[in-house]
C-alpha cells in the first residue's frame, strides 16, 4: 500500500498554499482504498509516503520524514487524474526538474 499526500482546493491538485484541505489517498493494489483529508499540511508527515503538487515548493520537510515529492505532469489535475499519473509513472521527480 502506498500513502500519497496532495494539497487540494474543489477537488484539484493544487500547491500547498492555496489548498483548501489535504488528500491522504491509500492506494492499494492499483486501487483507491480510501481517501482521507486533514486541515494542515503538517498533518501529512510522517504519515504519506509521496507528497505531490502541480509545481515545485518547499518539500525538505518530506524529505526528512522519508516522503518523496513528486511534481504533476500539468496544472488542474483531480485527486484521480493524479492517483493514475501515480500509478502510471507519470509524475515527475523533483531531481528531475
Amino acid at each position: 500500500m502506498f500513502v500519497l499526500g496532495i494539497p487540494v482546493k474543489d477537488e484539484l491538485c493544487v500547491p500547498s498554499k492555496e489548498a483548501q484541505s489535504f488528500a491522504k489517498v491509500f492506494v492499494k493494489d492499483g486501487q483507491i482504498e480510501k481517501i482521507e483529508y486533514v486541515n494542515n499540511r503538517d498533518d501529512l508527515l510522517g504519515s504519506v509516503h509521496f507528497f505531490i503538487t502541480p509545481k515545485e515548493e518547499y518539500v525538505f520537510d518530506f524529505l526528512e520524514r522519508g516522503a518523496e515529492p513528486l511534481v504533476t505532469p500539468r496544472e488542474q489535475m483531480s485527486v484521480n487524474d493524479v492517483v493514475e499519473a501515480f500509478l502510471f509513472k507519470e509524475l515527475y521527480s523533483y531531481g528531475s526538474i
